[in-house]
Parts: C-alpha cells; sequence; structure tokens
C-alpha cells in the first residue's frame, strides 16, 4: 500500500432531486392511468346509454327504449291527425335521438327540445276540437298550428302553447 487513498467504485452516490422529480412524475403518471382506467359500472352504462342516443329515434325505439317508443307513438298519433305528413313523421323518426331527449343525472331519458315541442303539440291537438267549439281559438288558428308543424316544429309548439293559454285567459 502506497498510502494513496482508494475510492470505491460500488460507493453509493447523493441522489439528484432530477432524479426524484423524475421518478415521482412516472409514478404519478402511473397511479392517473390506473385511476381513470377504472370507471364505476354506473359510468360505463351511462357511457354506454349515451352512444345509444346517437341512434336513430326509430331504432331506440326498435331496440326497447321506453322513453324513445312513447316519443315515436306520439309522432304517429300526431300524423294521424294531419299534424304531421308521411314524410316529416319518417324524417323526425330518422333523427338521432339526442334530438328528442337527453340523460339525467341517473341516467334517465328525459324530452327536450323536439321531444317536449312533440309533447306540447300532442297535447294540443288533444285540446283542440274543445278550444274550437267553446270559441277560444278559430279554425284558422288550428290549422295554422298544423300548417307550422310541417315547417317548423319549435314555432308550431309555441303557437300551439299560446293558442291553449287563451282559455285561461278569457280573451277571444
Amino acid at each position: 500500500m502506497d498510502g494513496t487513498p482508494r475510492t470505491d467504485a460500488r460507493r453509493s452516490r447523493p441522489v439528484s432531486v432530477v432524479t426524484l422529480v423524475i421518478g415521482l412524475l412516472i409514478a404519478l403518471s402511473a397511479a392517473s392511468a390506473l385511476l381513470t382506467g377504472c370507471e364505476s359500472k354506473v359510468a360505463k352504462e351511462l357511457k354506454l346509454r349515451e352512444t345509444a342516443l346517437q341512434s336513430s329515434l326509430g331504432t331506440l325505439a326498435d331496440q326497447g327504449d321506453v322513453e324513445a317508443a312513447q316519443l315515436v307513438a306520439d309522432i304517429e298519433v300526431l300524423r294521424s291527425q294531419t299534424v304531421f305528413s308521411d314524410s316529416v313523421a319518417n324524417a323526425l323518426t330518422a333523427m338521432p335521438g339526442t334530438a328528442f331527449l337527453h340523460l339525467d343525472d341517473k341516467g334517465l331519458a328525459q324530452r327536450y327540445e323536439r321531444g317536449t315541442d312533440i309533447a306540447t303539440l300532442l297535447d294540443f291537438t288533444s285540446a283542440e276540437a274543445k278550444l274550437i267549439q267553446d270559441g277560444v281559438i278559430t279554425t284558422d288558428e288550428a290549422a295554422d298550428v298544423h300548417r307550422l308543424a310541417m315547417d317548423n316544429l319549435s314555432a308550431a309548439a309555441e303557437k300551439a302553447k299560446s293558442l291553449k293559454s287563451r282559455r285561461g285567459s278569457g280573451l277571444p
């Protein structure tokens, strides 16, 4: 031994801050991937249901969706009452379910937009004869709702709502 200190290559070196940060980032990204990949059964079912609503209203009804089936039935009633022509009724049932329905927080389908417009028109047509008989509305006003429904469902629903509300106001 010549008296010079020897360095041992196996001696541990202090871990640098950069190495710690890189290790921490890798661990966090792995944990994040695990957490986001583990969806609950309810969340998966909700995603599947939302995806299903992209199908046409008629397809949803054929697959047993109760709310879609009720909407198709309402469209058929309005077709039979000549509010909708065959082509309008067919076009409506070919539209995606998302044009009529949305899912609430519990994943249940609720009507909105065109779905509520159809309900409004259905309600109006059930009261239409009585409104005319009582002199609340004229046959021309009722016919105007029917004409509007062929071109602008929303405008027809608004007009129907307005005409039906006359009953309570006492206005002719």
